[in-house]
């Protein structure tokens, strides 16, 4: 009984209406990337347009964690996916009379703005719909649902772009978001509604805060934010661009295999959302920093590869194996801090504070892959050493959360 408590009826119904939307999106994102590719044969004109596109994620996300809070978080699902499906349908029609690739910018803009309303109302949405002892096993199932659609999602768009062709994507994508909509009505997430006792602008700047304020009288969790921020920044933006100097220019390898490569990271992702559960039960989160140990210790493998020491065969799958293990032992150590965020949070702040780690994250990341594309550029014949400078900071995290989980409560 206790095995299948989690999968109760309104928490089934926002997981399957996540995996409908994801898809939908991932194929969508991967078509869109074609299609300009394949109307300008410019990677710098799609790499500009996604750039620019995520500036409003970035801006915004604090305005999707005050909604999320604000109100109900159900509507805020339903709403959303309805707007995308409607957008998707006016670009299809916009399409007839013109093709240019400004209309896809002013797509993945205003969809970008979607995202960073829609993503706290989510996330702030798992501990409404699971009991508390089931939050690492909801927040792992989430992850995997994210992982997988980023893994298949490429793959399917690829098949159903030539297949079918970019319109009809299009108009696939838009029956996904549609459909999860629906679905979504029939969901029901706990919500009371706080008290407005000002204006519209001078409410929005007291919560904000407000969760500043709670903040402040946690140190621990803004301790574990920066944690947060720290992994994006070094060890998954090495990663980002470590894996594919490694399978393309250090060992030399083909299209085919960089392929493969590119889905040991969602596959590492995905078993760690898995295991997350059972970890949590069985390991004390004031243990949890040796998740992070583990995972510095993981990438070792890589940094033997980059010496070209050993046959390739072995070296690639020595690397494969060294960034699953590194992603899953990060991913269970992200759902145990997560679940410990959440349960720090008071549901009013959750949207707030969710929305916290995403900006902190998604600030971070684009840093580090940028420093880490000239690390790699520059120091090439020493590869090594960059994965190995990449542990180092691992380990010094590990010891910097073991600092931070001293003082926490269990």
């Amino acid at each position: 009984m206790q095995k299948h408590r989690l999968w109760k009826r309104d928490f089934t119904i926002m997981v399957c209406g996540q995996v409908i939307s994801l898809f939908g999106n991932a194929v969508l994102r991967f078509a869109l990337s074609l299609y300009v590719l394949d109307s300008t044969g410019s990677a710098a004109a799609f790499g500009s347009i996604l750039a620019v596109s995520l500036i409003p994620t970035l801006i915004l996300s604090p305005v999707g964690g005050l909604l999320a809070d604000r109100f109900n978080r159900q509507r805020i699902m339903v709403a959303l996916d309805f707007v995308t499906a409607l957008l998707l349908a006016l670009f299809l029609l916009a399409l007839c009379w013109n093709e240019g690739v400004a209309i896809v910018a002013v797509l993945m803009i205003l969809l970008s703005v979607i995202q960073a309303c829609y993503q706290p109302a989510v996330q702030a949405s798992i501990p409404m719909l699971a009991e508390e002892s089931d939050w690492p096993k909801a927040n792992g199932i989430v992850i995997q649902v994210n992982a997988m659609a980023h893994l298949l999602g490429p793959i399917l768009g690829g098949m159903l772009y030539g297949l079918l062709g970019f319109q009809t994507i299009v108009a696939l994508s838009a029956g996904c978001f549609f459909l999860s909509a629906v679905m979504e009505l029939f969901l029901h997430i706990p919500f009371t509604r706080p008290e407005r006792t000002a204006g519209m602008f001078r409410t929005a700047a007291g919560d904000l805060l407000a969760a500043g304020r709670f903040l402040k009288t946690k140190p621990a969790l803004v301790e574990l934010l920066l944690v947060f921020a720290g992994l994006n920044l070094t060890l998954s933006a090495m990663l980002t661009i470590g894996l594919p100097f490694a399978v393309r220019i250090s060992l030399g390898l083909g299209d085919r295999l960089y392929g493969f490569a590119q889905a040991a990271p969602a596959i590492g992702t995905i078993l760690g959302g898995i295991l997350a559960g059972s970890v949590c039960r069985s390991v004390r989160f004031r243990r949890s920093h040796l998740l992070l140990l583990a995972s510095a210790a993981a990438l070792l493998p890589m940094a033997i590869t980059l010496t070209n020491v050993l046959e390739w065969r072995v070296s690639y799958l020595a690397l494969l194996l060294s960034v699953a293990v590194c992603l899953c032992f990060t991913t269970i150590f992200n759902v145990v801090a997560q679940t410990y965020l959440q349960r720090q949070t008071p549901p009013q702040l959750l949207g707030r504070v969710a929305s916290f780690v995403t900006v902190l994250c998604m600030c971070a990341s684009p840093v580090g892959q940028a420093a880490y594309g000239l690390l790699f550029e520059k120091f090439r014949p020493s590869a090594a050493w960059i994965v190995l400078f990449t542990c180092a900071i691992g380990i010094a995290l590990g010891l910097f959360t073991r600092h931070i989980l001293q003082r926490v409560e269990e």
